[in-house]
């Protein structure tokens, strides 16, 4: 039921006063109410929403990591340069310049620096904001509405500004507390720094490479899920098979026209070129699309509150054969079980493991809650089982089911199901000829291949890994580029050191090795801290998994193996150069 709430009323107001008539009327009709002594209401924007903010705000955290990850790399550089930067700002303090006032100038030029990046964030956004909009799944509530708009250009500068202030308020503190004397005494001579320094710089690759860490994990976890999303079996055959949907209206059609136009039409499709069979029925798989209708079993009839429930569906004769599910024992719909012949019912095996074990269900009989004006509630005689599919989508269980022939259940127009020897796109227009040839006002809509519904199907979780993915690997790049850059300015400042080094007979070897050694630790700390954290922060991601856990050895593995390679990589590049050193040419220029 849908109501509107009279203002200031808030929804657990309202549930309290549900849950007072749902428990009367459970007093007042126990054969019908004895289970209903409660009630949930639920605000219809959390109907709306609520199941895909957790993939959102996972999401905003990616963003936030990867934003946080860029803001230490440029504190890394903000921190070199300031190293440069002392003559000039020992000068300013000769001159009278106070601390405050160095500080503000440096934030100052951090925040434009922000504001600009801000700015060049914001034109990409709209340039590319349409090809970002068409990875987003299609039922994303509100996706037409996203833009950018006047709230987002001031969060952009909101973000900017905050940024700004983030990675140029650590290198602005330290950068103040120079000497003047002693930077003066310095001049501009590669020297290497304090040991405060290098572990303020050390510190942020370290925090860079734990959260690239996280951010590899998560998307690592959400691929290996949706890996193994794909290689679910969904009990039936969707390769080669067309579906389209159309509705015969009441007003125009009978049960009894109805179940006339599908046996008119499946001949005329069934003569297509390429057509290798052809059925209906209701719902498609896996839209998760179904009904839940009561029922009774043959020698053991229930109360009616008590009344066992399973999935119903609809099914034209050959619906089995064209999605090829398998037919365990006894046999499929024909067109002769119509509103004439004896009622009969189809049931999965999930149906009878479950109401029937034990036994064979083939020729016991169930009595469906379930009238379509002419074939009243019934009982019902089970003619066959198959096997399970998933109706409900690849991730949901399968759950117990059974079917009942088109014409003896015309409660609603079946989906079309066509397979073929080909490309199944390729009859569409034909298709579309045919039912024009017995109707020509009626719609065919939602035409697509069987591919196409299993793959929309899995869009969010494909969107999920995609997007994670592309922060990952955002986050892995901007890692190997903050510990690169930190072993660069490494060795820029020890070139005369390790010019010397050379010149007194230091193996170029140990020196590399030096090198190495220096950018591997950090990398192994920042390793050794991101799995601390990825072993709490991936709980989050659990409602999320498929066929994973959020400690999955293998993903972690992996994972760690990638980073400490491409952080080798970082390494190696100073490191070579480290060792490639002249040390005649270095002294001379020193």
């Amino acid at each position: 039921m849908i109501g509107r709430l009279k203002p200031g009323v808030t929804p657990r107001e309202a549930n309290a006063d549900l849950d007072v008539i749902a428990r009367n009327l459970a007093g007042q009709y126990p054969d019908t109410n004895m289970h209903f002594v409660g009630a949930v209401v639920a605000p219809q924007l959390d109907r709306m929403v609520g199941d895909k903010r957790p993939a959102l705000r996972l999401l905003f955290a990616a963003v936030g990591f990867v934003l946080l990850i860029a803001c230490a790399n440029v504190a890394g550089l903000l921190l070199a340069r300031a190293s440069r930067r002392r003559p000039e700002i020992a000068i300013r303090s000769a001159l009278g310049a106070n601390r405050r006032q160095i500080i503000v100038q440096l934030l100052v030029e951090s925040v434009l620096l922000g504001v600009c990046g801000g700015v060049v964030g914001v034109f990409f956004s709209v340039a590319l904001l349409r090809t970002l909009l068409r990875l987003i799944p299609s039922d994303l509530p509100r996706v037409s509405q996203v833009s950018v708009d006047g709230a987002v250009l001031l969060f952009a500068t909101a973000a900017s500004i905050g940024t700004g202030l983030l990675f140029g308020f650590l290198p602005a503190v330290r950068i103040s507390r120079v000497a003047p004397s002693q930077a003066l005494r310095d001049g501009g001579r590669t020297v290497t720094a304090g040991r405060g320094h290098h572990r303020l710089q050390n510190s942020l690759v370290i925090a860079e490479t734990a959260l690239g860490f996280v951010l590899l994990i998560g998307s690592g976890l959400l691929i290996h899920s949706f890996v193994r999303i794909l290689q679910v079996d969904p009990g039936f055959d969707c390769h080669n098979l067309l579906t389209a949907s159309l509705s015969l209206p009441e007003s125009r059609y009978n049960n009894a026209q109805q179940v006339q136009f599908y046996n008119q039409l499946m001949p005329l499709l069934r003569a297509l070129p390429g057509v290798e069979s052809i059925s209906a029925g209701w719902p498609l798989p896996p839209s998760g699309n179904g009904m839940r209708i009561t029922f009774d079993i043959e020698g053991h009839p229930l109360p009616e509150g008590d009344q066992n429930t399973a999935r119903a569906s609809i099914a034209y004769p050959g619906l089995f054969h064209t999605l090829r599910i398998p037919l365990l024992h006894g046999r499929e719909f024909q067109v002769t079980d119509d509103a004439k012949a004896n009622p009969v019912a189809i049931v999965n095996r999930s149906f009878a493991n479950k109401y029937l074990p034990g036994i064979d269900p083939v020729g016991k009989h169930i009595k469906p809650s379930l009238s379509d004006g002419t074939v009243k509630d019934v009982d019902r005689e089970i003619i066959g089982i198959v096997d399970d599919a998933k109706e409900d989508g690849l991730t949901k269980e399968v759950t117990p089911e059974y079917y009942l022939p088109f014409a003896q259940a015309v409660i609603l127009s079946p989906r079309l199901m066509i397979r073929t020897t080909g490309d199944p796109a390729a009859i569409t227009a034909a298709l579309r000829a045919q039912v024009a040839t017995l109707d020509r006002n009626l719609p065919l809509y939602e035409v697509m291949t069987m591919d196409d519904r299993v793959s929309r199907s899995v869009a969010e979780p494909r969107f999920q890994a995609l997007l994670l993915s592309c922060f990952a690997a955002m986050a892995l790049l901007l890692s190997a580029v903050g510990l690169y850059g930190l072993l660069s300015y490494l060795v820029a400042q020890r070139t005369l050191e390790i010019g010397v080094c050379i010149a007194l007979g230091a193996q170029r070897g140990s020196v590399l090795q030096m090198i190495l050694r220096r950018g591997l630790v950090l990398a192994a700390i920042g390793l050794g801290i991101g799995i601390v954290a990825s072993l709490s922060v991936t709980r989050v991601l659990n409602g999320m998994l498929f066929g994973v856990t959020p400690s999955d050895p293998f993903t972690f593995i992996a994972v760690s193996v990638v980073l400490l390679g491409v952080s080798v990589i970082a390494n190696s590049i100073p490191a070579v150069r480290a060792a490639k050193l002249d040390p005649m040419a270095t002294l001379r220029e020193q």
